[in-house]
């Protein structure tokens, strides 16, 4: 594209999940429908089904063999995914084509400088001008995780398989207050013309040496710098669990294959199409999370969990670095046959891995199971730095014989989530 389009600046960003602020560390992660209904509550209240992203040694607390329980699973698809309410409004901006539109509306003012002519650029250039307003001191943010897994809990220990993808976005845009005003001065002259007055009425600025209307998108400078970590995993979780003093122990161990895919662009108002292939670079590294969990007189847990042991930095093609760090998170529990409450909190602030600001959860889980074959779920998260917007969750999950189903969803005042799973018992 030759001309500036608020799909190139915005648009592209987010079809290629890559347009964040300040506010999107590297949290703990949420990479279930279950995780996401009880806020993010998984290192002590996790199941058999969802340790192997939590804290693998919860694939311990099973009293039963394999051949005897059935309570193995198969997982496919496992969709999470989360974005800020705005996203919306931008994908909804890039469809209608305010720039193009707006130049459109131009060019017929100029051959035809009539008032309903002149409302067109007015209330286009007003649309274009509520936009750029909007993102002046918005924060976006992006993430999404996708999988597969097998869990296999057995006596005393456990192991699952797990292949997904975790999408994180981040960058920073840049909306000058004179591309605002800019547009506003559009707005003011041309609404005074199309409400009768005389086309004295627009300023000289606005206008070229032919007395032409100039085009306001071939001048505006807003811009916006886009960045992306996908990460990749191929991880093998195990556990076991020991007697210590006559209560149950285990300890979770999950190496894994990382591949860390880094992109990143700088986009202007009046730049060409994003293409992020030009920056992207690839990793390949090996990595693990580890965990702990104490089960006290049957029913109550303690659980401490560390994501991603080994530090790593990354660098795009362009000279942007990005920092994987250990995310330690320790959780409580209550868990019987038909209720789990459970409270999770990090131990430390989630350092940026590029220039956002920091993030640390606490959050709050509860599942009801009055039935067997159903799970009825709530949750509520909290960003204890005040960056992010307080999280409620919810979710219910059902099997029928072997079939089951899960869905969830999340609000905030700022962001949307939801999670669909969908597999089968073994």
């Amino acid at each position: 594209m030759s001309r500036p389009q608020i799909r190139t600046l915005f648009a592209s960003g987010i079809l290629s999940a890559c347009i964040s602020a300040h506010v999107n560390a590297m949290n703990y992660g949420i990479y279930d429908t279950r995780g996401l209904a009880m806020g993010g509550t998984a290192v002590a209240a996790g199941n058999w089904h969802s340790a192997q992203y939590y804290n693998a040694a919860l694939l311990a607390f099973h009293d039963e063999h394999e051949e005897d329980s059935r309570d193995g699973r198969v997982a496919l698809p496992n969709i999470v995914a989360q974005t800020d309410n705005a996203v919306e409004d931008i994908v909804n901006a890039a469809d209608d084509e305010l720039d193009q539109q707006l130049t459109n509306d131009i060019n017929a003012f100029n051959g035809d400088p009539s008032a309903e002519n002149a409302g067109a650029v007015a209330e286009t250039s007003r649309q274009l001008e509520s936009l750029l307003g909007d993102l002046v001191n918005e924060n976006l943010s992006t993430e999404a995780f996708a999988g597969f897994s097998i869990t296999e809990p057995s006596m005393l220990e456990g192991g699952a398989f797990y292949f997904g993808v975790r999408a994180l976005t981040f960058g920073d845009s840049n909306v000058p207050q004179a591309d605002i005003d800019l547009l506003e001065s559009y707005v003011s002259a041309l609404e005074t013309v199309a409400g009768g007055g005389d086309l004295s009425a627009i300023p000289p600025e606005l206008l070229d040496v032919d007395g032409n209307l100039i085009d306001p998108t071939l001048q505006l400078n807003s811009s916006a710098d886009l960045s992306a970590l996908t990460i990749s995993e191929w991880a093998v979780a195990m556990a076991k669990q020991i007697d210590f003093f006559g209560q149950e122990l285990a300890f979770g161990l999950t190496p894994k294959v990382m591949r860390v895919d880094v992109f990143r662009e700088t986009t202007e108002f009046q730049g060409e199409d994003i293409n992020f292939e030009d920056s992207q670079k690839t990793y390949i590294n090996l990595n693990a999370d580890v965990g702990l969990a104490f089960q006290l007189f049957d029913n109550y847990r303690i659980g401490l969990a560390v994501k991603d042991v080994v530090p790593e930095k990354f660098t795009t093609a362009n000279g942007l670095e990005l920092q994987l760090k250990p995310r330690p998170r320790m959780g409580l529990a209550y868990v019987n046959e038909w209720l789990t409450v459970g409270m999770d909190v990090d131990l430390a602030e989630n350092e940026p891995i590029a220039n956002e600001g920091p993030t640390q959860d606490a959050s709050f889980g509860l599942e009801v199971s009055p039935f067997r074959s159903l799970n009825l779920r709530l949750g509520y998260r909290q960003d204890m730095t005040g960056v992010r917007e307080d999280v409620l969750a919810g979710g219910v999950a059902y099997q029928f014989k072997r079939i089951y189903f899960e869905l969830s969803y999340a609000r905030s005042d700022l962001s949307t989530g939801a999670g669909l799973q969908f597999g089968w018992t073994f």
